[in-house]
């Protein structure tokens, strides 16, 4: 590596590393944008891409507001033996709830709760809208004291399932993804 180029990493590495950062307080907005896979069970769907948006509202250094709607979509194959036509199986969900941080350094990990509603649609089930929950998990690193990058794990479900079956998380999880979580605080 050429002189130069090296001495440009280390000084930013060094002002990255110097910048104070916290987990988003009182009366701070956070937006994130999540990308990642997902896998929906309604027949045999594979991993397949899924898309959210967080936004969090700080009520203290720990505790916050927070609004997410995501999606997910898989191209699905006709299967004349189970008489599955050719389509898209689609979910949508939009949901309102908490989030918890811990603030160790840059590293942030979170706890969420959300309540909303799903739409799925596709081939390979009845089309339907029904009330659903989020238990969601992850951590931000904070870059800066602005920019986070992320995972987040999201297991969505009917609540009235989980409550049939809470030892197994219901009987037949709805949702669950994997994502990488970029967001920045306002």
């Amino acid at each position: 590596m050429k002189p130069g180029v090296a001495a440009f990493l280390a000084l930013g590495i060094g002002v990255v590393a110097a910048t104070p950062a916290r987990a988003a307080g009182a009366n701070e907005l956070q937006t994130a944008l999540r990308l990642g896979i997902g896998r929906l069970n309604v027949g045999d769907d594979p991993w397949a891409p899924t898309v959210g948006v967080d936004v969090e509202y700080g009520l203290d250094d720990a505790w916050a507001l927070r609004g997410s709607v995501e999606g997910y979509s898989h191209a699905v194959s006709a299967d004349k033996a189970s008489g599955a036509s050719a389509g898209t199986e689609r979910l949508g969900a939009a949901l309102v709830g908490v989030a918890y941080t811990v603030d160790i350094l840059r590293l942030v990990p979170y706890l969420t709760l959300e309540l909303g509603v799903a739409h799925i649609g596709g081939p390979l089930g009845a089309t339907r809208t029904m009330l659903a929950s989020e238990l969601g998990g992850g951590g931000d690193y904070y870059v800066t004291r602005r920019l986070r990058l992320g995972i987040s794990f999201q297991y969505l479900y009917e609540p009235g399932d989980l409550l049939s079956n809470p030892t197994q998380f219901g009987n037949s999880p709805f949702m669950f993804s994997a994502t990488a979580r970029v967001s920045w605080v306002f």
